[in-house]
């Protein structure tokens, strides 16, 4: 039953301190008939509501694990490496406030970013004698032969690379005309001393397993020794990274419903 204005300001009126409403849960109050929320002044909230948010993929998995009920979803965004449970969701027949939620946004581990950061730069000697020198420990070198190279070794070729200019005549004859002219050609010496692939093994996010990313290393010779780094296949390799994160979840919460996307209540 709904009440006119007049009915309410003949309520307020008569009850000084407000009329409840709302089971006994609020007051209406004033001319205006202002809603007061009594919840803070009852021994317990009406209903469990929080958001509980986290990095550590073990975390989550165990929150949801204490909290979910048979069924309740968990929504995981690959794109994001996260996932998110509403807890008390409810169904289409008795929907519930989504105020109690758990959300994980997995970090990338500072190892990870150390590639993705070299990943596509260009580096002159030195800066790749300090790249390896940080993160060497993550790294396996192979030469354009497919010949493994030890680190120190690796990092005296870097730091002791040479560019020689050699100039030859070029001559050549056809049938209607006739050419002749001047090739530079530059090469980098000792370059079998140099990697042309860099392995990483690293963790790339925490929770999950060590994989192996190949990064291809090009000699730039204008200017000087440069050296570009640039990754491969990285996107195959991280749609895997995803499927992995996403078989985690859904084979650690069995009685969840985890599903790929994301849900905004």
């Amino acid at each position: 039953m709904s009440l006119t204005k007049e009915a309410l300001q003949h309520i307020e009126q008569s009850h000084k301190t407000g009329t409840e409403v709302a089971g006994g849960n609020a007051l209406i109050l004033g001319e205006q008939f202002n809603l007061a929320d009594l919840e803070q002044y009852q021994d317990h909230r009406r209903r469990f509501r929080g958001k509980y948010q986290t990095q550590d993929l073990t975390a989550f998995l165990r929150y949801v694990e204490i909290w979910a009920e048979s069924g309740v979803p968990v929504f995981i965004d690959q794109d994001r490496m996260a996932a998110r449970s509403f807890l008390d969701i409810g169904g289409q027949d008795a929907p519930g406030h989504c105020e109690h939620s758990a959300t994980l946004t997995l970090p990338k581990t500072p190892d990870f970013l150390a590639f993705h950061g070299a990943d596509g730069s260009i580096y002159d000697q030195e800066g790749m004698v300090e790249l390896i020198e940080d993160w060497g420990h993550l790294m396996e070198f192979t030469n354009s032969k497919g010949e493994a190279l030890e680190k120190s070794k690796v990092i005296h070729a870097f730091r002791k690379v040479s560019i020689d200019d050699l100039t030859s005549i070029d001559s050549e004859k056809q049938e209607h005309s006739s050419q002749i002219g001047v090739m530079n050609k530059v090469t980098v010496k000792q370059a079998e001393r140099l990697p042309t692939v860099i392995t990483w093994t690293l963790q790339p996010y925490e929770g999950l397993a060590e994989r192996r990313f190949d990064m291809r290393v090009a000699t730039i010779t204008k200017g000087g020794p440069s050296f570009r780094l640039r990754a491969m296949a990285l996107e195959a390799t991280e749609k895997e990274i995803a499927k992995e994160f996403a078989g985690d979840i859904t084979r650690t919460l069995p009685e969840c419903e985890c599903l790929l996307g994301i849900f905004t209540p």
